[in-house]
């Protein structure tokens, strides 16, 4: 008899990019197909309405978009925010003119994907030639090309690419969700309650603690990433970037697609300078891992592509906003890489050494804004999976005796709002993280009034998403790479000397991000069971806005020489000559392993006290430094954190 209650060790968490969406007009974008292919607006059927809807059509396979359907779990866009563009149709909604914003408030399937967005639009009608729409990155997971959207539940096979291993989690705490209820006394009517409604609701409060075995989360803190040019040794193609991509895009058209496959990484080679926060003196480019004292990076990264469609433009579609500007033409080479079960495509792990072939180099740095991510969640009563799709095809029916009572959610919109980096002389290697979420989505399928079942697919990471070397990699957990960062193997550098005397390490780091609500209502119909996101999305945060980046950082030193006590007394100001650098390499016998190093420069000392001890022991004391700046660089087996 299965177990009737969830259980955390039938819990899986998994985490994944979000990432916009831009889709042109078949014509304006010279794809004889579409995708989609002549978006339909039409003004919405509710009397006195305030919104609008848009019907898909079209669309071809690889692409967002197949016979009309948008490739998104039903209501998983609700609270995503979406702009219209170009001269045509509705050139008066225009966004670089008119800079309207809407929302979307209802996420539908009529035979084909129905958006109901908010405000009304200001024209009906089909869209032309010079017509395109774009779903904003916040608030959208990233598009699963896979994912299949049926009328009934239990056929649907619904997903997001929530693909990733969260990490060495020793605890998860996922954001509470809190109703702030209004509540009125009123003269005349007693001593209780009289008025009592729902305000606005948050899911807040979200944390993990990590057992370091990757810099992926430090990418998700800082917010910048930059990698070396990689090799040609695994090249799958060359192609050409065909026109310019700028800061925020979520798509790259190329001159040639056909040889690259859903799943592959285009990195763009780009040595185009870009500033990053530092004091440092002289003007230095970090290429490398081994580059030191770097004002700039070059501008090369790299994405996974996630759908692509051909024609006059041969266009894909990324994982994760752009990072940086590039020009188009034959001024870039962009390489199409691949991951594989061994080192013929990509990075690959010796198990005996350790040894990296084929590694990857990548700076991390603090960066004007910071990456939001998607959080996906699942619980069961039993070890199976979907009904419809996975273990359990047809026993475990919902309300059957075998049904697992699975339970999905995806937090949407999440941003990293504090963050802990520790090693000490006692464990290994801890990471802290402290996030927020804008919405959640509930897979609601078994709500259903008929075929009910889970609509979404749940991602169980060693079951069906992390199952071969090869997705192990693709997931970011590479065979061997699972161990963490350990004290023993690490060396810190500070006040222009190696000091062999540190026995704790901890680095905080503030991004001080505030949620905001805004005035969004509608009048269309909400607050039912199987919506997936409560209330059209209207009652929670619409942005996440970083603030003042603040970094501290505390050293526990046994003392041996004066050296602090007089950089403490005169306020010395330690710019890029002598910067604080944590390095940690895994252990091994490799050439090259993985292997992180935080540098922080331009710092103060603000505490040192120097306590006489009791114990008439060693005198220690905890130094604390207020840093200006944080970068970190690695030599890893990741394409893109």
């Amino acid at each position: 008899m299965p177990s009737t209650v969830y259980k955390g060790d039938l819990a899986e968490v998994t985490f994944g990019h979000e990432s916009g969406l831009l889709l042109r007009s078949a014509t304006s974008s010279g794809h004889a197909t579409g995708a989609p292919q002549g978006m339909i607006y039409t003004t919405a059927t509710i009397p006195n309405s305030n919104t609008s809807t848009i019907t898909f059509a079209g669309g071809i396979a690889d692409s967002p978009v197949l016979a009309g359907i948008l490739r998104y779990p039903l209501g998983m866009l609700v609270g995503s925010s979406l702009t219209l563009h170009g001269a045509g149709t509705h050139v008066a909604d225009d966004y670089a003119t008119s800079g309207q914003i809407f929302t979307i408030v209802k996420h539908e399937l009529n035979t084909v994907t129905v958006l109901t967005v908010s405000p009304t639009i200001t024209v009906a009608g089909a869209s032309i030639a010079t017509d395109s729409m774009y779903i904003h990155t916040l608030n959208t997971p990233t598009l699963d090309q896979g994912s299949d959207t049926h009328a009934q539940a239990n056929t649907a096979d619904e997903s997001v690419l929530t693909d990733q291993f969260l990490g060495l989690a020793a605890t998860v705490v996922l954001p509470d969700t809190k109703n702030e209820i209004k509540r009125a006394h009123v003269v005349g009517i007693g001593r209780d309650v009289v008025v009592q409604v729902p305000g606005k609701q948050s899911n807040e409060g979200g944390s993990f603690e990590l057992m370091m075995n990757s810099p992926r989360w430090l990418y998700y803190c800082l917010g910048g990433e930059a990698i070396k040019a990689p090799g040609t040794a695994y090249d799958v193609v060359s192609p050409t970037l065909l026109n310019a991509a700028s800061v925020g895009d979520s798509h790259l058209d190329l001159n040639a697609i056909t040889s690259i496959d859903l799943g592959d990484y285009i990195a763009i080679e780009d040595t185009t300078a870009f500033d990053i926060p530092t004091d440092s003196g002289p003007t230095n480019t970090w290429s490398q891992f081994s580059s030191t004292t770097y004002n700039q990076t070059i501008s090369t990264e790299i994405r996974r592509v996630i759908a692509k469609q051909d024609g006059v433009l041969k266009t894909v579609w990324l994982d994760s906003p752009l990072g940086f500007n590039h020009v188009g033409g034959n001024a870039l080479t962009c390489r199409v890489l691949r991951y594989g079960a061994g080192s013929t495509n990509g990075p690959d792990v010796a198990k005996a050494t350790l040894q990296i072939t084929n590694p990857t180099e990548r700076l991390l740095f603090s960066n004007h804004t910071t990456p939001s991510f998607a959080v996906e969640t699942s619980i069961r009563t039993h070890n199976v999976g979907s009904h419809a799709t996975e273990t359990g095809v047809g026993s475990n029916i919902p309300g059957g005796a075998q049904d697992a009572k699975t339970l999905t959610r995806v937090f949407k919109g999440c941003k990293v709002k504090d963050w802990t980096l520790g090693a000490d002389a006692d464990s290994e290697v801890k990471l802290g993280i402290n996030f927020d979420s804008l919405m959640v989505y509930t897979d609601t399928g078994r709500k259903e009034t008929s075929h009910k079942g889970d609509r979404y697919t749940a991602h169980r990471m060693f079951e069906n998403t992390a199952d071969s070397p090869t997705n192990r990699k693709v997931a970011g957990i590479a065979p061997y790479t699972q161990k963490p960062y350990m004290f023993y193997n690490g060396e810190i550098k500070a006040f222009g000397q190696t000091m062999a005397r540190v026995t704790k390490f901890n680095l905080t780091g503030k991004n001080n991000t505030m949620q905001h609500w805004t005035i969004r209502g509608t009048d269309i119909a909400m607050n039912t069971t199987t919506d997936q996101i409560p209330f059209a999305g209207t009652r929670m945060p619409v942005y996440a806005v970083e603030g003042k980046t603040e970094y501290e950082l505390e050293l526990e030193v046994i003392i041996n020489d004066p050296m602090l006590w007089h950089d403490l007394r005169h306020t010395v100001d330690r710019d890029y000559l002598a910067p604080i650098s944590l390095t940690l390499i895994k252990q091994g016998s490799g050439a090259v392993r993985e292997q992180i190093q935080v540098l922080i420069d331009d710092y103060i000392i603000s505490e040192a006290p120097l306590p006489i001890p009791e114990d008439k022991g060693v005198i220690r004391t905890n130094v604390k430094i207020l840093p200006k700046h944080v970068s970190v660089k690695s030599i890893d087996t990741l394409f893109h954190c």
